[in-house]
């Protein structure tokens, strides 16, 4: 996975809306709906950058990457999936605060799926949805201490398994039917 800081230079130095976190929570947010690269930008920048820009390109193409390994990592069977979020050397009131725009993210990246794919959850998806609106309004006015690490350290994998139990909800993988008798593949 990539790491938070170069694609968080990458979309300040292309103009983005929204930071690494924010935007990493949209990429899985429209990942679970099959979105493109293309829709992610359209939704995290005013103006699309110019492929053709050199100073450009590089970036895209750091991005471009953080999508499609973001889709490999959601649809993994080992549970890969990784939240795009600072490193522990960070302020705590900086991460924390990026756990909640990663949230915002994600329930904006569901929105743009349209409400009839999520009025379909389930009531635990339903649960995971409401968690994840509550984490999305987390401050930063908390303060650094070891159990506060490890809450937050508790947040972030619950967001993960939330992520993850809802791209399998909306996005059920079809069984293998059974060999016939007598057949062969």
């Amino acid at each position: 996975m990539q790491e938070y800081e170069p694609i968080q230079a990458c979309l300040v130095r292309l103009g983005a809306n929204i930071d690494a976190a924010e935007a990493h929570g949209l990429a899985c947010g429209l990942l679970m709906g099959n979105e493109g690269f293309e829709v992610w930008l359209r939704h995290g920048f005013d103006e699309i950058p110019d492929e053709a820009d050199l100073n450009a390109r590089d970036c895209l193409d750091r991005l471009r990457r953080l999508y499609e390994e973001t889709r490999v990592q959601l649809n993994a069977e080992d549970f890969a999936l990784e939240l795009l979020l600072p490193d522990e050397d960070e302020d705590f009131a900086a991460r924390l605060m990026a756990l909640a725009d990663w949230c915002q993210g994600l329930l904006y990246g569901l929105g743009v799926l349209g409400e009839n794919r999520l009025q379909r959850l389930s009531e635990e998806g339903r649960e995971c949805m409401n968690d994840l609106l509550e984490i999305s309004k987390l401050s930063h006015d908390e303060e650094a201490s070891d159990e506060n690490e490890g809450l937050y350290t508790e947040l972030v994998e619950h967001v993960r398994l939330c992520v993850i139990y809802l791209n399998e909800e909306l996005n059920p993988v079809a069984p293998v039917p059974p060999a016939q008798p007598g057949t062969t593949h």
